[in-house]
């Protein structure tokens, strides 16, 4: 769970973007690899907040030339069907997930991630975000069955599976979002979306379009300079 400092950092980021007009429309997680977390010296993964205005759909194109050091990430996400308490059981939390979905983030890296606190006041470097439609299939329980496939331009990497390996378990990441969500206040909210976590660090833009498969459905990231 982060501390008071760290709150603050992303409560402050959060009340930035609302007196911009955004509305917030669900979370994200962020540096929970093992990697990620040893770099920034937590234990849990970072939560950071989404909006309408982050929004891209599928297949649109981004314009690079904008940002610093444009990055993405392919995520695994969730849509939310009903509010989550903040003391809500796991299997609460299974019955608020309406399905499962491919993710993709898009991420500005204009600065070092030199410490929690940093990163957080940033709102986790998030520029953007796709996700697959909601198909309410609701809580997957086999997940290391489910591949993730994923490619920019000439680039393929191999399927991802065991994902709850990579971006850690299910059942942490949602206790940890919705404990942090709870301290700023707002919570989780029937609804919402949810990045549970990328299968890779952010990766640098190589290509024209970034491609994410899983759970049959497949969304694209376009981009030019």
């Amino acid at each position: 769970m982060v501390n008071q400092e760290q709150l603050d950092a992303l409560n402050t980021a959060i009340e930035k973007e609302i007196k911009l007009g955004h509305k917030q429309v669900g979370w994200k997680l962020g540096f929970g690899s093992p990697a990620g977390m040893k770099a920034l010296g937590i234990t849990r993964p970072l939560v950071g907040a989404l909006f309408d205005s982050g929004e891209i759909k599928s297949g649109a194109e981004i314009v690079l030339k904008k940002y610093n050091e444009p990055r993405v990430e392919a995520e695994l996400a969730a849509h939310i069907s009903h509010d989550i308490d903040s003391g809500a059981s796991l299997n609460q939390i299974k019955n608020s997930v309406s399905s499962f979905v491919p993710g993709i983030e898009f991420v500005d890296f204009h600065s070092p991630p030199i410490n929690p606190t940093f990163v957080l006041s940033e709102n986790i470097y998030q520029r953007g975000w796709i996700l697959g439609k909601d198909n309410n299939t609701g809580w997957i329980e086999a997940m290391d069955k489910e591949e993730l496939l994923t490619s920019m331009g000439t680039e393929k990497w191999d399927p991802f599976d065991n994902i709850e390996a990579i971006i850690g378990t299910l059942e942490d990441n949602f206790d940890e979002c919705n404990k942090v969500a709870n301290q700023i206040g707002r919570g989780i909210k029937k609804g919402d979306v949810i990045l549970l976590g990328s299968v890779f660090p952010p990766h640098p833009v190589n290509g024209g379009s970034f491609h994410v498969s899983m759970f049959g459905q497949d969304i694209c990231m376009r981009f030019r300079n």
